[in-house]
């Protein structure tokens, strides 16, 4: 969270998170069953992929899924977890997923909080960047949270800083020509330090005055992940964005 106090923009903050709490909590039971949809074979076909954190469901994605069909987005999957096991199993997962209803085509990825950690084993370790163009995150811990020192859950430990899953995962750069973008949340009380969220390849950006859940019901995120995937169809070189910030 910010150091700099400010009463007026804390409470502005704090209510503004309050009211995406309880519209997530309004929307979780519409995500509870799991989506069988598969996209059709098509090599030219572009497929937007969507991994929520961890304790949530599809449902999460649903006001920023709207805004994308709307700017033209339509193909879009979400993959969807029970928050059990390891990192490492529901990466597997989602390369199952994907390699079940994904016949063709690229792949754009989109993931909020410990979402992003599984694409990223799944980008890095199982193979998927060979199908994967880009990889937004959205308030996801990149190097840890403290925050996760208080729950007594071995998959949730893994989210510790310097724990030996993201040692591991950090030890080595993202695939060469994977577009990366991660945005980070700067009333942000379950990822901390803030600037863990903040990939330290490709393109950044913070939102100061948003909170963890803030990302996923706030317009101006909409339209700058909805840029992120405009940039560019070329697969592009992680080193050559290295702290690019966009606007």
């Amino acid at each position: 969270m910010r150091s700099d106090f400010d009463a007026e923009v804390v409470r502005r903050s704090i209510r503004n998170e309050a009211f995406c709490l309880l519209a997530h909590v309004l929307l979780y039971p519409f995500g509870a069953w799991r989506s069988r949809h598969r996209t059709p074979r098509s090599p030219e076909r572009r497929t937007l992929i969507l991994v929520h954190g961890l304790g949530a469901n599809r449902s999460s994605f649903a006001p920023l899924q709207i805004y994308l069909r709307l700017a033209g987005f339509k193909d879009q999957l979400v993959f969807g977890y029970r928050s059990r096991g390891s990192i490492e199993s529901l990466a597997l997962q989602l390369k199952r997923a994907i390699d079940t209803r994904v016949k063709g085509g690229r792949i754009d990825m989109i993931t909020h909080s410990m979402g992003g950690l599984v694409s990223r084993f799944y980008l890095q370790h199982l193979g998927g960047a060979r199908r994967v163009d880009r990889l937004i995150t959205l308030g996801t811990p990149h190097h840890g949270t403290h925050a996760a020192t208080w729950v007594p859950s071995a998959l949730v430990r893994q989210l510790e800083p310097g724990s030996p899953f993201l040692r591991h995962l950090n030890g080595s750069a993202p695939p060469e020509g994977l577009r990366i973008t991660s945005f980070a949340a700067g009333r942000d009380v379950l990822v901390q330090p803030i600037e863990s969220a903040l990939y330290p390849f490709g393109e950044e950006r913070t939102f100061d005055d948003l909170g963890h859940l803030g990302l996923l019901f706030s317009p101006r995120v909409f339209a700058a992940v909805a840029k992120a995937l405009q940039a560019g169809d070329e697969r592009g070189t992680p080193d050559a964005a290295r702290f690019h910030r966009i606007s």
